[in-house]
């Protein structure tokens, strides 16, 4: 930690006040982020974090909680891991002021209440934020005294706002889900907005089928016809690739099945390799050029969920809309191309399968 020195300021006509003070140095600055990159990873687990870190008086406030002092903050985080299944995710920090940071992140909350109980089968919610924090630092200790939250979901960041509310509301009541005995694939949310979120997915592999038995030409139209739809009629595709995962490879290997079930507006349907392969050659190879195994490699999308049948028209509606928004937020969509996922089987009521849309993202800014 950088040196001290002590400084002399006047109170009133006759108080002379002397206060030990940080210098306002990059160094002091670079070792309160290192520290908070490091602590912040304990938020949620065990360990905690360094409760000896942060003042006696600490002003705490996101836009549904407020507290003004280190209990509370504790408090809360404590509160936080009883009802939810918290993980937090740290992306970035920088310096934002001469005592001040400010952290970039994603935090997921899965409601815990109810596990193991027959309404989790059908009301399992997942919550998820994404904001920037605000962290003051004590210039007499080097210790956090302020910490305010801003997610990226809403506009109105005052305490307890009916946006706020809302927008924690409107997660809570999401009755859609993922089958939780298939693997997905890996991905970061970068940012969570209201209507969409950004994603960077891993590299994955894929098992590949054409949809109809031919290539089609992309398009973005929202007409019903189906021809170029991801949401096109799939069933051979999907066909082909189920008996090729289920033993239809040169090797009569069973794989897993996993979720989502990808297809795209170049006519093509995939399935995800189970993560257990690591390499395209080591993947059975397929039987018929009709299946392609590739890989996929990391890429960052716009996601838009939603419920009910995922029909070519409903599907394209929605892929309008998720463009629409970007451009709203200033984000830039890569191309024409998009995806849609589907992740339940069609026995799954309609209200709860969840379905998503895929648009690849150009020149995104984390801040």
């Amino acid at each position: 930690m950088a040196s001290r020195r002590r400084l002399h300021s006047c109170s009133g006509a006759n108080a002379v006040q002397e206060a030990e003070t940080l210098p306002s140095t990059s160094e002091f600055i670079q070792e309160r982020m290192d520290f908070l990159r490091e602590d912040l990873t304990h938020l949620f687990d065990d360990q905690g974090i360094d409760k000896s870190q942060y003042d006696d008086v600490v002003e705490f406030r996101d836009p549904i909680t407020s507290y003004n002092d280190a209990k509370g903050y504790m408090f809360n985080i404590g509160m936080l891991k009883r009802v939810f299944a918290p993980t937090f995710q740290l992306h970035d920090i920088k310096q934002t002021g001469d005592y001040e940071v400010t952290t970039r992140w994603t935090m997921s909350m899965q409601f815990t209440l109810t596990r193991g109980t027959p309404i989790s089968r059908y009301w399992d919610p997942k919550l998820v934020f994404s904001g920037v924090s605000i962290m003051g630092i004590n210039p007499s200790n080097g210790k956090f005294n302020r910490h305010i939250d801003y997610w990226d979901a809403i506009d109105n960041q005052q305490y307890f706002s009916w946006e706020a509310f809302g927008h924690v509301l409107q997660q809570m009541m999401n009755m859609s889900r993922i089958p939780k005995d298939l693997p997905t694939p890996s991905y970061t949310i970068l940012k969570k907005f209201k209507d969409f979120e950004v994603r960077r997915y891993d590299r994955m592999l894929v098992a590949e089928a054409d949809m109809d038995g031919s290539r089609q030409t992309a398009s973005t139209s929202s007409s019903e016809d189906s021809s170029g739809s991801p949401a096109g009629k799939g069933d051979g595709a999907f066909n082909t690739l189920a008996k090729f995962i289920f033993g239809g490879n040169a090797a009569g290997t069973r794989m897993r099945m996993t979720t989502p079930v990808f297809s795209d507006n170049r006519g093509s349907m995939q399935f995800v390799i189970e993560p257990s392969y690591q390499d395209v050659s080591s993947v059975p190879a397929p039987q018929t050029d009709n299946v392609r195994v590739k890989a996929r490699g990391e890429g960052l999308y716009a996601v838009a969920s939603f419920s009910g049948i995922a029909d070519p028209k409903t599907a394209a509606e929605q892929e309008s809309r998720l463009r629409q928004v970007m451009q709203e937020r200033g984000m830039k969509a890569d191309g024409s191309d998009w995806l849609l996922a589907r992740y339940n089987d069609p026995s799954t009521k309609p209200a709860f399968r969840r379905n998503e849309v895929l648009i690849p993202v150009k020149g995104f800014e984390l801040w």
